[in-house]
């Protein structure tokens, strides 16, 4: 029996977890648990959140930060069991209260070495279930009570969330079918937001023109403190905002717009360092702002594509990626292949002052630039749309992995000359480039100014970067 059971039953705080698997071999077995989940690229050391494990096979043993072994001497059914603490209320994260169970399976299921593509089962039983039950949001299949995964690899891909009552909305596009659910004030799931969603949806699908995934859930939790947090998935995300009592309509639009671009840009596109994923080890890659920086930039721009905000909220919002990076970051000493490595480093937070450059915001000016070298020289006729295209059709459809110089590659083959320069001063150093995307700007009717501020000058040359196809 190659499936790996989970039975968790959660309480405030905790979760209780059974794993019940057959060994493939007599001797030491390691289990391990993920030091690391995608959509944050940064070791996170899980496992501080278990304090033991214990087995129905004998003694289990702490072997390293984020591993435990036992020894096999018969081949027949083990039983692990520990308690892992869910006390981290963000999108990443597991929480469980008195009202609500969210579980992230990437922090807390243990896995035997090399087990990663084996079939898992999971029963989650609630304890002090209301009346009426639960209702969930999950993108695993459902049998009975048990959720079903192909692999560890899909199970970990798939949050789980639980509560008395779960604002639903579902609708289909391009073949597929897509939910709007989550928990929170009534106010926050409206009309407005669902015609939102749909409208920046069916966009994407039409600028790639497939979707990976034949469902795909939206998953929201407004919760009372201040917040702002989503992780993608290749079938869900899960944002959390708050404070409850705050107009979230413009946070949850681009922070929608912006993960489900991720389903391909990352989910199916996805660099080779990181196919597979290993879950043991931090995964160095240096095109993290490849990921990040073009989902910023095009996250926002399908907004204003799609009809969802107007022009004059869209170049609010470009304005606000431009300040971010040139008021806060602009004289970092690193180049964007330096961050991209070093959040395995420095994580999310502050580094070193003026050491770091945001793999999100100089991505997206990386992005812009690119957009609009290739519009420019095309006269429209041609964006970044192409680029993304064959990044799809070359690395995601065919399951390939990709470099920075495969992507410096394909580009430079959508654009149909060099752009060594460009590579060189924009991505491999620190030098400044306000002048630089300035003059980009003005092709597009776009006066970025000394003091920060950008104007339309030519309404007839903002119309045209408005659209793509």
């Amino acid at each position: 029996m190659r499936t790996l059971s989970y039975f968790i039953r959660p309480t405030p705080r905790a979760l209780n977890i059974e794993l019940t698997f057959v060994p493939s071999r007599l001797g030491a077995m390691v289990l391990h648990l993920p030091i690391w989940r995608p959509g944050r690229y940064q070791v996170q050391n899980f496992a501080k959140n278990i304090a033991m494990v214990s087995s129905s096979h004998g003694p289990v043993i702490k072997s390293d930060l984020s591993s435990w072994t036992l020894e096999v001497h018969e081949i027949k059914p083990i039983t692990v069991r520990y308690c892992y603490h869910a006390e981290q209320p963000d999108a990443g994260g597991s929480w469980v209260d008195e009202s609500m169970v969210y579980i992230n399976f990437v922090n807390c299921l243990l896995f035997p070495k090399r087990g990663e593509n084996r079939p898992c089962v999971v029963e989650i039983l609630h304890r002090n279930t209301p009346a009426g039950g639960y209702e969930t949001s999950c993108s695993l299949r459902t049998y009975e009570n048990q959720f079903r995964a192909k692999s560890y690899r899909e199970l970990v891909d798939s949050p789980y969330l639980a509560a008395p009552k779960i604002h639903s909305h579902r609708w289909k596009s391009g073949g597929a079918i897509f939910y709007l659910q989550g928990l929170g004030p009534k106010n926050h799931f409206s009309d407005r937001l669902v015609k939102a969603y749909q409208k920046f949806v069916e966009y994407q699908l039409a600028y790639m023109g497939e979707f990976p995934v034949r469902e795909y859930r939206f998953m929201l939790w407004i919760c009372p403190k201040p917040f702002y947090h989503g992780v993608e998935h290749t079938k869900s995300t899960m944002m959390v905002l708050g404070p409850e009592d705050r107009d979230s309509y413009e946070d949850l639009i681009g922070l929608g717009s912006h993960e489900l671009f991720h389903v391909w840009n990352v989910a199916t596109i996805r660099p080779k360092a990181l196919l597979p994923y290993d879950y043991t080890k931090a995964v160095i890659f240096d095109t993290g702002w490849i990921i990040e920086g073009i989902t910023t930039y095009l996250g926002d721009w399908f907004l204003w594509a799609s009809g969802v905000v107007r022009t004059a909220e869209y170049l609010s919002l470009l304005l606000g990626n431009l300040k971010l990076h040139f008021e806060r970051d602009g004289s970092s000493k690193q180049s964007l292949v330096e961050s991209s490595i070093d959040l395995w480093l420095d994580g999310y937070g502050a580094a070193l002052p003026g050491k770091r450059v945001s793999i999100y915001f100089k991505g997206a000016l990386i992005a812009l630039g690119l957009d609009l070298l290739i519009r420019k020289k095309f006269n429209h006729t041609k964006s970044l749309r192409e680029v993304m295209l064959l990044m799809q059709s070359r690395y995601g459809q065919l399951k390939k992995g990709y470099t920075r110089q495969d992507f410096y590659a394909l580009v430079e083959e959508v654009f149909e000359g060099s752009l060594a320069h460009f590579w060189i001063k924009w991505v491999e150093s620190a030098e400044p480039l306000e002048g630089d995307i300035r003059d980009l700007l003005a092709y597009v009717g776009l006066d970025f100014t000394q003091d920060g501020l950008l104007h339309c000058i030519h309404e007839e040359d903002l119309n045209n970067f408005s659209r793509a196809f």
